[in-house]
């Protein structure tokens, strides 16, 4: 017989609440999507949400004009399925006089989906100074008008009617000429603060972590977990993420030590010539297309959009718009050579200065690579402007498409340029060498905190040059919308998947990721209810400007940050360089390639370029016709004269 008591099973104890909800609420979102789905199934069939109120629809919808501004292309579209007669074309308002025709147009037919192409100038002298009121005007009174000098331009507005199918549209015509500040500067502040403040120093502090968490997943440890806050009793460990604001404390009271024998003029400098190239460089850099004032909740297109990027209505997404835009990047980023080189003959110490001959030879060296491999793309794209480069691989194909050689070349001397592993020589700890060994505090961290801005640089860069910038791959987004709904549904569809199973392995992974988790199935699960909509409706092909550029903001943000997390994926993979090899890789391995690379995109494109044939001229005294152009365009018949503007009405001229 046994002396111990038999044991009990031991009663089943309470689901907590957490559990619960843990384990429901992965089924609550399905359910969610499900009903959503079946709302969406069930609802009105509509035709679609494109733009139908008008049958002629204009591009651009609005003509804005400046004193340097030529004649304007206004394309008059038509977007029903049947002929339509258009004609009775004039200007009309209160500055018609200031506006004209380029060319008289006489009536004619647009079939479905042809252009017709209008050119629209302003007399821009007859708006200088105050003008005169016109005779028979009625005067209102009330506040004083703004005087204006007589060397000044005053606002003009007018607008180019016509008849199509019985109904008369108007297109606006606006002049004006805004003040070098309200025009450049202001948005070029405003530009810099949000490119800066929400983009490039958040991301260049969060790579701090992602290397530290990178690392230690690659070689199986925890990593940064130590830093945290207690609120309220409750503990925030945040993943690791508050070690930025502890790097950054941990600098900011940090001793600031100054060798005895240093020179401290240049010992001060030398940080901020390393730090602030760095951040000039991105006024080049192009984020977006452009933003139109007073249009974002309207449905535009590419001629709406590229007029707000030549800055008459709207602003570029970029800082400042060069033509010599990459000979710019080269002049700025080559100042990064001397905060290197300064730092290190400045802390007076012999290792310092070794690490500062090292970068000095490595930096030089790989410019030159870097020079050589764009001159490829400048072969494709006939330009070094970066919107224009854009815009270029938006019409054909990307640079990684057309250039996959040059991609490589640049990429791999961009990392170099960067001094991060495998070509951080400059730094090489085992070595105690490095050209910022005898710098502490805030000096070291401009150093530290510039290496990773030259990161994002350099992602944004190669992202500009080969991978379209803001745009999506095939162009299945343009400034009007999607190309089509399908491509608007693979869209959604595409990301609500990614992002529903993202969100569900997150969940699965941490149980402290349950919130984080929670948000992204959220928004996975409205993706595919667009998707659904869109299937349903036809939704997609007209959306408004503001989404237009969210996305583009958001394609482009993406791409940023996988190629800055590719550069900490090469910089824990492989091993540093030797001196010989590094100096051998640029030299003997990327020099001669990218001449290579050169001289075959020459022969492509003059194999590839079509020969002009010489015009033949038309018989004399043949009266033109109508004929459809290329691409469904057809130009009206142009008679030999015609008056400015055709028999103006008593309200085309101002008159009560």
């Amino acid at each position: 017989m046994s002396n111990h008591a038999p044991v009990l099973p031991s009663p089943r104890r309470p689901l907590r609440v957490r559990a619960l909800v843990r384990a429901a609420s992965p089924a609550m979102l399905w359910l969610l999507l499900c009903a959503a789905l079946g709302v969406s199934a069930c609802g009105t069939d509509y035709k679609s949400t494109a733009d139908t109120a008008s049958v002629i629809r204009p591009e651009p919808v609005r003509a804005v004009f400046h004193p340097s501004t030529g004649p304007i292309a206004v394309d008059l579209v038509n977007t029903s399925d049947k002929p339509v007669a258009i004609g009775e074309f004039r200007i009309e308002g209160p500055d018609w006089t200031s506006f004209a025709l380029v060319e008289p147009v006489n009536a004619t037919v647009l079939r479905p989906g042809d252009r017709l192409k209008l050119h629209v100038k302003v007399e821009a002298a007859e708006l200088l100074g105050p003008g005169e009121p016109i005779r028979g005007a009625v005067v209102e009174h009330g506040d004083a008008p703004e005087e204006i000098a007589a060397d000044e331009y005053r606002h003009g507005t007018a607008h180019l009617s016509f008849k199509a199918a019985g109904v008369v549209t108007a297109v606006p015509l606006e002049f004006e000429d805004p003040s070098w500040v309200s025009q450049y500067v202001l948005p070029a502040l405003i530009k810099v603060l949000l490119l800066v403040m929400a983009f490039i120093m958040p991301l260049a502090s969060l790579l701090t972590w992602m290397e530290r968490k990178q690392s230690a997943m690659m070689q199986d440890r925890i990593g940064p977990n130590m830093a945290r806050v207690s609120i309220g009793g409750v503990t925030l460990r945040l993943w690791g993420l508050l070690h930025i604001a502890t790097d950054g404390l941990k600098m900011l009271f940090k001793e600031d030590f100054i060798p005895r024998r240093a020179h401290r003029a240049l010992y001060t400098l030398a940080p901020l010539f390393a730090f602030v190239p760095a951040m000039v460089v991105f006024a080049i850099v192009p984020f977006g297309d452009a933003v139109c004032y007073g249009q974002l909740f309207d449905s535009l297109s590419e001629a709406d959009v590229a007029q707000c990027a030549a800055g008459r209505g709207g602003t570029p997404l970029q800082i400042a718009q060069i033509d010599v835009g990459l000979l710019y990047y080269f002049a700025i980023a080559s100042l990064a050579t001397y905060g290197t080189t300064l730092a290190g003959w400045a802390s007076y110490n012999k290792w310092a200065v070794l690490g500062a001959l090292r970068a000095s030879a490595q930096m030089i060296s790989y410019e030159v690579a870097i020079g050589l491999t764009i001159v490829g793309a400048l072969l494709c794209y006939g330009t070094l402007e970066p919107h224009a480069l854009v815009k270029a691989q938006e019409a054909s194909h990307w640079g990684l498409v057309l250039q996959p050689i040059a991609f490589i070349l640049f990429f791999t001397a961009a990392i170099a340029e960067t001094k991060r592993a495998p070509f951080d020589l400059p730094e090489g700890e085992s070595e105690i060498i490095g050209y910022f060994i005898e710098y502490s505090g805030m000096r070291f961290g401009l150093f530290f905190l510039g290496e990773f801005i030259e990161v994002v640089f350099v992602s944004a860069l190669v992202s500009t040059l080969f991978l379209g910038g803001w745009n999506l791959p095939f162009g299945i987004l343009g400034a009007h919308g999607f190309s089509s709904a399908l491509t608007c549904q693979l869209f959604f569809l595409g990301a609500g998947l990614v992002l529903t199973a993202s969100g569900a392995a997150i969940w699965r992974a941490s149980k402290h990721a349950e919130g984080v988790a929670s948000v992204i199935i959220v928004l996975g699960t409205i993706h595919l209810v667009v998707a659904v909509w869109s299937a349903f409706t036809g939704w997609g092909t007209a959306l408004p400007h503001i989404a237009i550029v969210t996305i583009g903001l958001l394609t482009w943000g993406l791409k940023v940050l996988a190629l800055c997390w590719l550069q900490l994926l090469i910089r824990w993979t492989l091993p540093r360089f030797r001196y010989d090899q590094l100096m051998s890789l640029g030299w003997k391995g990327l020099l001669p390639l990218s001449i290579a690379n050169i001289v075959l995109t020459a022969l492509v494109v003059y194999a590839l370029a079509p020969s002009a044939p010489p015009a033949a001229a038309p018989p004399t005294g043949a009266p033109p016709t109508a004929v459809p152009a290329a691409g469904g365009t057809a130009e009206a018949p142009t008679p030999a004269a015609a008056p400015k503007s055709p028999n103006p009405s008593p309200a085309a001229a101002g008159q009560p």
